[in-house]
């Protein structure tokens, strides 16, 4: 089934881009929410929504009768990862299950997409590449522990729609399918959590999150997955060690 991603994510996938790209610089100032609703065809509410979301993830900053601007410098980074040696990679998934403990999973949508220039380039895509995405919250004892926004190249698991991820796990799937990730670009952010996080995963907008964003390759160097994983806080704990090179 083919899966459309809601216009607001759509819409801050590209206003991520363009400031990735030089398009609005940091500190200047970008359409307005009206000029993003004539420009892009799309109601002034779901502009809206995807601009609230960018600034609580600290990509913008609203300033009262002027306007919104790109932040000079996003201030909810707390740790960046960049870690592209080989090594063994663990899933969520295995991680609980090796604690002796039930991960229940829930797909919130799933299907295949394309023209969606923000995950193309994540993945190394072309355009109009089909993508396969696969959006699940993940519970323990029916408390949310992770939310993840799954892509993978659809170009190297074409029978991925016959499988049940809610079951089934999506590594030994991507192993059996010879495009396991082993090695990995990782981002590590904490930030305040924002609609529709907190509705989705039941959580308090008081409550802090982990927001981990992570590219997969496989062992021919292909990049095999893009994921973006929110996680409570007071859920996980994150850690890592590093090593001085000879």
């Amino acid at each position: 089934m083919n899966y459309q991603i809601p216009l607001y994510i759509q819409l801050k996938n590209l206003i991520i881009q363009r400031i990735k790209d030089g398009e609005y610089l940091p500190g200047e100032k970008i359409p307005s929410e009206r000029e993003m609703s004539s420009l892009y065809h799309i109601n002034r509410m779901t502009v809206k929504h995807a601009i609230n979301a960018l600034i609580d993830e600290g990509y913008l900053f609203r300033v009262k009768n002027n306007g919104t601007f790109v932040t000079k410098k996003i201030t909810n980074k707390i740790l960046y990862l960049n870690d592209h040696s080989t090594g063994k990679s663990i899933g969520l998934g295995a991680f609980i299950n090796k604690h002796g403990l039930t991960l229940k999973n829930t797909i919130l949508e799933e299907g295949i997409i394309k023209d969606q220039t923000y995950i193309e380039k994540k993945l190394n895509l072309e355009h109009s590449e089909q993508i396969y995405a696969l959006h699940r919250l993940r519970k323990i004892d029916n408390e949310s522990i992770a939310l993840e926004y799954c892509y993978l190249p659809f170009k190297y698991f074409d029978d991925i729609q016959d499988h049940d991820f809610s079951k089934a796990s999506l590594y030994d799937y991507m192993k059996q399918k010879e495009h396991f990730p082993i090695s990995f670009e990782q981002k590590l952010t904490i930030q305040k959590a924002f609609h529709p996080i907190t509705k989705i995963m039941d959580i308090s907008s008081d409550s802090y999150i982990y927001n981990l964003e992570y590219i997969g390759y496989d062992t021919s160097g292909n990049v095999v997955e893009f994921t973006t994983s929110y996680m409570p806080c007071d859920k996980a704990e994150y850690g890592f060690e590093t090593f001085k090179s000879e």
